[in-house]
């Protein structure tokens, strides 16, 4: 129970995979935000001040609820990721994968010997009272990858990227790829709707799951649609705590 990962868990069912993004690192607003109901707290790294000191307990406070934790670090960078599943996250998102190589590299960072090089001494074990001679062993099955497409070159590469072993989710950034288009900020421009709506089928055809975010939750339905199983719902900013839990039950039920 402890390693089962609820982002696989949900996505081997065939059922979505439903988040909320953490709006800072207060622990407060994340345990409100994980009480909703989600599958994933997504902890982000990439454009906030704060780094892994500032949200140290946030994973633990999802794995005591059986939330995935999901952090998103900075870059493709081994240090990022060794320290995000170090404080107990279980999924690193990687943003700005453009081939797959990097795809291969984020993959390695994330894993223990001998599927990848990460370094040993995980921490939150400690805090949770769990030995290592448990986790170690289930470490890399638990462990979830989410690589985002934000670049021209990633745009062209999704197949290649999505076919990478041990990439769990290929996550498209609407705001990212409304920049790479020539088009930024605006996310409802039909070049990046059309590029949106056949992302899903590109990605399946590896054998993979699509990923997306919106803040509002008539474009959260659109993702299911077009087939997005990994869909970030925003924030309790966003929705406030009711309003979240109603999308989050709408949703799953498409």
């Amino acid at each position: 129970m402890m390693f089962e990962n609820r982002i696989k868990t949900c996505l081997a069912a065939g059922r979505p995979a439903l988040g909320a993004a953490a709006p800072d690192s207060s622990e407060i607003v994340a345990k409100l935000t994980i009480n909703s109901g989600i599958d994933f707290l997504w902890i982000d790294l990439e454009h906030r001040s704060y780094g892994t000191h500032e949200v140290r307990w946030l994973p633990i406070l999802c794995r005591q609820a059986d939330c995935s934790a999901m952090v998103r670090v900075p870059g493709l960078d081994p240090m990022w990721i060794k320290k995000a599943l170090d404080i107990g996250a279980n999924t690193v998102m990687v943003p700005q994968i453009n081939n797959a190589d990097e795809a291969r590299r984020a993959v390695e960072y994330a894993k223990y010997p001998p599927g990848g090089s990460r370094g040993v001494s995980p921490t939150w074990t400690l805090l949770m009272d769990v030995s290592w001679d448990d986790y170690l062993p289930a470490a890399n099955d638990e462990t979830c990858v989410v690589v985002q497409i934000e670049t021209p070159e990633a745009m062209e590469n999704v197949e290649e990227i999505a076919a990478v072993d041990g990439v769990d989710v290929v996550f498209a950034g609407p705001a990212d790829l409304s920049a790479s288009l020539g088009v930024i900020g605006q996310t409802d421009h039909p070049e990046l709707l059309d590029f949106l709506a056949s992302f899903p089928a590109r990605v399946a055809a590896q054998g993979k799951t699509a990923g997306v975010t919106f803040a509002d939750l008539e474009r959260c339905e659109r993702a299911r649609r077009e087939g997005y199983q990994f869909v970030n719902v925003g924030s309790i900013l966003n929705h406030g705590i009711g309003g979240l839990q109603d999308a989050l039950a709408h949703l799953r039920e498409m």
